[in-house]
């Protein structure tokens, strides 16, 4: 094929073929990597995430994981343990377990003689072994004695014993075992005595507590870590196995680690009332050494829980060596008491305690935006705390975002909802502090100030307007970079808001009308109205879509807004009350004009009633001319809805004035003319009162001080000269 110049033409055409073939696959390749991960990326914080979990399973499918190693370490130590069981050893298993048996029970037998011959000593010298808070140096030797002397003393005399004897599995198995639980003692007695040391005072039923309860959990912390120790001792190691040693000596130790936790929780509070109970003179002189024992009573189960999670997580992914794993871990804990640390200075400043804030009159816009600053850099200090410490465990978050593309999705979608959240809470304290400062009855300068109706009213309305609108703009953000598509949830929210606007007019006119009547401010909570359909009453309450009026017999009315056209408001700015005197033809003007300005008088020195009065009488003059009297007119300016009251105390003087100076209040008369049959005119005149004159007088005097009166008096006088009129007509027809 290679001699002939056709064939060789045709497979050099073919292989370029292939060749551009494979460079567009390769490109096309290429494209598609990015434009998936940008998708997985703009998917949302949702969508970032399922990537990010794909690609971690990948990634644990290509290498060994800590699951591999474990597996592969627990099949080294079966193998050993079952080469020891099944005696392929250099000991039979019956010899190993006898010589394990025979020696613990040596060691348990020799205790046991030693506690017994210990409780006789005791008891024949009535010595106390109990340890109580705040011991002597007598006591915490007898306790030490009583917990821990016979348990050293036999492992002492077993160990020498087994000195002398030949190397065996089973001895040394029992030796371990004594050491455990010698140093469990020791650890547990060491704690106790420590616990009692600090019950004084304040600390003693924190002290009774743990000295009484927690025996027994510290004992077991001691025994496992001294056992996780001497599996690692060379010889044990060498007769044991080495995976096997290996295993037993992690397993221990987390263990170990793991109850240290449980420690953490379960006293808690005992050991925090040991930090944090001083005395008062302590508490009162050293205000900062109590405030940090406070903070460290509060902090200490942290450190803790910290170093068994780091001991535990380190182990179980078999990251480092030990001595690195204690180190982190260490430093770690500390990174962690920083935070904290870090966090309460943070907060004591940014939100200081009301004992010992300083008096001194500081803005609400700059306290609330102080306070969220302080929220600000919290989160940054945890930021870093959780940054440095991947950091000291090899993993660092930036770098993992910053050369991954799912990392940089999450990162990106986190950040976003985070910005989001704290914009929404900035925007929120800046609306909510604002309207508040409208509502305070005091200035932040300790100013009093009265808001005014239309305040109290409008204002927490669009309070709870703003809080919707910002946590509903907040939520769609945060859906919308969860990766939730939220163009359908907003079409379904305006079609139902299409669908309520339309089934609802009357509510939405309701709505519309009292809007704007609480804006110009037309009525307000404690107004006395009179509305066009025939309601009048006080307005107890306004909403934004009804008004509730209290009618003079205490009837509640419920008027929706919508219903109003035409309001007349009784209470605004000021109110006149409209006084009509009535006087004989034969009085002087100018007398009855004196004795009001006189009743007047009276009337403003009165300081009851002054309160009440906006401004002395005013007398206008005589108005006009009724059949039986004149009429003289006046007004007396009040405040809102105390027309009635400054009206009757003035009919009250004025009353007594004109009855001193012998004026008669003018009644309503009718004079009859009749003649005899007989041609001889005689003329009788009869006075007709169509009403009781003492009561006549009386509603008189009240119709003169109210507009309404005075129209009701006006048609009863026309009333009664048409009345007379009539008679008058009768008698001339009958002359």
């Amino acid at each position: 094929m290679l001699d002939n110049d056709r064939q060789r033409t045709q497979l050099v055409a073919q292989l370029k073929q292939l060749r551009s073939v494979a460079l567009v696959a390769q490109a096309g390749q290429a494209a598609s990597a990015p434009a998936a991960a940008s998708g997985a990326a703009g998917a949302g914080l949702l969508g970032a995430i399922a990537s990010g979990m794909a690609s971690v399973e990948a990634s644990l499918r290509e290498r060994d994981t800590p699951l591999r190693y474990w597996s592969a370490r627990f099949r080294a130590a079966g193998r050993e343990l079952y080469g020891l069981a099944s005696g392929a050893g250099p000991q039979p298993s019956t010899r190993i377990l006898l010589d394990l048996v025979l020696m613990l029970a040596g060691w348990l037998a020799c205790a046991a003689l030693l506690i017994w011959a210990q409780h006789g000593f005791w008891a024949r010298h009535g010595v106390a072994v109990k340890l109580d808070p705040n011991p002597s140096a007598k006591e915490m030797l007898i306790f030490a004695l009583r917990r821990v002397g016979p348990w050293i003393v036999s492992f002492v005399a077993v160990l020498a014993i087994a000195r002398g004897l030949p190397d065996s599995l089973g001895r040394t198995l029992a030796l371990v075992a004594a050491y455990a639980i010698v140093s469990g003692s020791v650890f547990a007695s060491l704690c106790l005595i420590m616990f009692a040391l600090f019950s004084s005072g304040h600390r003693r039923a924190a002290g009774r507590v743990l000295i009484a309860r927690s025996w027994r959990l510290l004992r077991l912390i001691g025994a496992f870590g001294a056992l996780g120790d001497a599996a690692l001792n060379r010889d044990v190691a060498w007769q044991l196995g080495l995976d096997l040693s290996s295993l037993v000596s992690t397993a221990s130790s987390m263990t170990a680690a793991v109850l240290c936790a449980c420690f953490a929780v379960a006293y808690r509070r005992p050991v925090a009332h040991l930090i944090r109970n001083r005395s008062h003179a302590q508490r009162t002189g050293h205000r900062a050494t109590t405030e940090m024992a406070d903070f460290a009573a509060t902090l200490w189960p942290a450190p803790v829980l910290v170093l068994a999670f780091a001991a535990v997580a380190g182990t179980l992914l078999v990251s480092r060596s030990s001595s690195d794993l204690l180190r982190t871990s260490i430093v770690s804990a500390l990174l962690l008491v920083l935070a904290f640390f870090l966090s309460a200075v943070v907060l004591r400043v940014t939100r200081p305690n009301p004992v010992h804030r300083k008096r001194r009159h500081r803005s609400v816009y700059v306290a609330r935006l102080v306070r969220f600053a302080g929220s600000l850099a919290t989160l940054f200090i945890w930021l870093g705390y959780v940054e440095l410490t991947s950091r000291l465990w090899g993993i660092s978050l930036a770098r993992i975002v910053e050369h991954s593309v799912a990392a940089r999705g999450i990162a990106q979608a986190v950040t976003a909802i985070v910005v989001t959240l704290f914009v929404a809470w900035l925007a929120w304290i800046v609306v909510d502090t604002a309207i508040l400062e409208a509502l305070s009855s005091a200035t932040s300068r300790g100013k009093a100030r009265n808001p005014s109706v239309r305040a109290r009213t409008m204002l927490p309305l669009v309070r709870n307007v703003a809080f919707v609108t910002i946590v509903t703009v907040a939520a769609i953000v945060t859906a919308a970079n969860l990766g939730i598509n939220v163009t359908p949830l907003l079409a379904g929210a305006g079609v139902i808001g299409l669908a309520v606007g339309f089934g609802a007019q009357s509510l939405v006119s309701d709505l519309i009308t009292g809007l704007f009547i609480i804006v110009e401010d037309t009525i307000s909570v404690g107004d006395w109205i009179d509305v066009d359909g025939g309601h009048a009453g006080t307005v107890e309450h306004l909403t934004i879509r009804t008004v509730r009026l209290r009618d003079g017999q205490g009837a509640l009315h419920s008027i929706p807004f919508s219903q109003i056209k035409i309001v007349k408001n009784l209470s605004r700015d000021y109110g006149c009350a409209v006084f009509e005197v009535r006087a004989p033809f034969s009085a002087d003007l100018d007398q009855v004009t004196r004795l009001i300005r006189d009743a007047g008088a009276d009337l403003w020195s009165d300081g009851a009633v002054r309160r009440l009065m906006l401004g002395a009488v005013e007398v206008w003059g005589l108005d006009r001319f009724e059949p039986n009297w004149m009429i003289v007119k006046g007004q007396i300016r009040t405040r809102p809805q105390q027309q009635s009251t400054v009206m009757r105390a003035f009919n009250a003087r004025i009353k007594r004035r004109m009855d001193d100076a012998g004026i008669e209040i003018p009644l309503p008369q009718m004079h009859v003319y009749s003649t005899t049959a007989g041609g001889a005119a005689a003329e009788d005149a009869t006075r007709e009162d169509a009403r009781d004159p003492a009561r006549d007088a009386r509603d008189d005097m009240g119709r003169g001080g109210e507009g309404r009166a005075a129209g009701a008096e006006g048609s009863g006088g026309k009333r009664t000269d048409a009345r007379a009129a009539a008679a008058g007509e009768r008698g001339a027809k009958g002359v």
